[in-house]
């Protein structure tokens, strides 16, 4: 779909594989998933643009309160499910290409480790910039240590459900108690702590755990259970957009930052 011939890369591909970003192509790609990837991503643009907003003092928005805050959890919940069914089919596509279990728990971990890589430049960025609020552990923390943490559950949908249904449960539990700093990561942490991105493990590793036990229910061995219709020519755009989530995830705050400063600086 991408208008290359096999074996031409461009500039861009370029770029994204050397920064570890580069998506996966071929055979095993299904649209639908590429799809709501677009979606929830462009969810996440449309909420984190609004609550730059108000953090700038711009506008009066909501975004802590009702509707706003269920979106955001909503948001973050697709996000996040996408992630563990992208698992499952990355890790049957590999084996279907003839791959061991130690090949698919290796490129499993490797993925992991350059997700959670970006989360931490993201905190020193943040650190650095901000007098309050930097990010610790978010979005792309959960993603790249849950990765590795659910390496042993990819392939075991009855398991990764049930230890993802205890997460969930216990996320509110441990959201009434504080802790130390050095426990922020599992969902415990000072009573004064403020984080402009906070996704701990508990609730959080538990969605991504649900979406491997949904992956493997919605596309059995990675497989769809029948047959779509080609997609239209209009979702070439949001297919792109699936297939590059990491990057866009990085450059999509930076870019709304600089916009609304510009604006509030010379609108």
């Amino acid at each position: 779909m991408n208008g290359s011939g096999p074996g031409v890369r461009t500039a861009g591909a370029e770029i994204l594989s050397r920064m570890g970003m580069k998506p996966r192509t071929g055979s095993s790609r299904l649209p639908e998933v590429d799809l709501a990837r677009a979606l929830a991503l462009g969810m996440m643009v449309v909420y984190h643009f609004l609550f730059t907003l108000w953090y700038l003092g711009m506008a009066n928005v909501a975004v802590l309160t009702g509707f706003w805050r269920v979106f955001a959890y909503a948001t973050a919940s697709l996000f996040i499910g996408i992630a563990g069914l992208s698992l499952t089919l990355a890790a049957a596509a590999r084996r279907r290409r003839g791959a061991t279990a130690g090949e698919i728990a290796t490129a499993q971990a490797r993925r992991g480790l350059v997700v959670l890589g970006w989360g931490l430049v993201i905190t020193v960025v943040t650190l650095v910039a901000l007098n309050e609020g930097a990010i610790l552990f978010g979005v792309l923390h959960l993603i790249g240590l849950g990765t590795i943490l659910a390496i042993p559950l990819v392939r075991r949908p009855r398991a990764a459900l049930a230890l993802g249904t205890v997460c969930v449960i216990l996320g509110p539990l441990a959201a009434q108690f504080s802790g130390p700093l050095w426990l922020a990561w599992l969902g415990l942490h000072p009573a004064d702590f403020v984080s402009l991105d906070y996704v701990p493990l508990l609730p959080w590793f538990g969605v991504l755990l649900i979406g491997i036990a949904a992956g493997w229910a919605i596309f059995p061995n990675g497989e769809r259970r029948r047959s779509l219709p080609s997609f239209p020519t209009w979702t070439e755009p949001f297919l792109r957009v699936g297939r590059h989530t990491l990057a866009i995830y990085l450059l999509h705050e930076p870019v709304i930052l600089a916009v609304l400063l510009t604006l509030r600086q010379y609108g």
